[in-house]
């Protein structure tokens, strides 16, 4: 009867141990995908003036009209994001005033939407916020 007991516990701990290793391993798919997310808006707000204009978005050099999406890849990862720019609007010379200074600047706000995934798994993350990029 002990025998039986003790085997009756030990398969319950064994459960309860590979439930919560999910668990932790399902977190960790959320926080690798959140943070594939994050980094392409880093990606988008480091871009410099030259790489910009490649990407084809409205307001920056060469663009067209339409909105496309950024692609942030590392080979080595296993995660990958999305990011995703549509134009709110393009303000009029002087309308908004950054650090005080704000004659001639044009402003071109985005509604960007980031989306990590995590290869394999079913773990994403959308991530959304306002750029606004500041011309002269």
């Amino acid at each position: 009867m002990l025998l039986v007991i003790i085997t009756l516990l030990s398969i319950t701990a064994m459960r309860s141990a590979n439930l919560d290793t999910k668990i932790a391993i399902n977190h960790q798919h959320k926080q690798l995908a959140f943070q594939a997310a994050e980094n392409a808006f880093a990606k988008l707000t480091t871009l410099p003036a030259s790489q910009m204009s490649q990407l084809n978005i409205p307001g920056t050099v060469g663009a067209t009209t339409r909105t496309t999406d950024f692609v942030p890849t590392d080979p080595n990862a296993h995660n990958s994001a999305d990011l995703d720019l549509q134009l709110i609007e393009i303000s009029s010379p002087g309308q908004y005033k950054f650090s005080g200074f704000g004659l001639n600047i044009v402003t071109v706000i985005y509604q960007a939407d980031a989306m990590g995934e995590v290869d394999g798994t079913n773990a994403t993350a959308h991530n959304r916020m306002g750029v606004a990029l500041i011309r002269e």
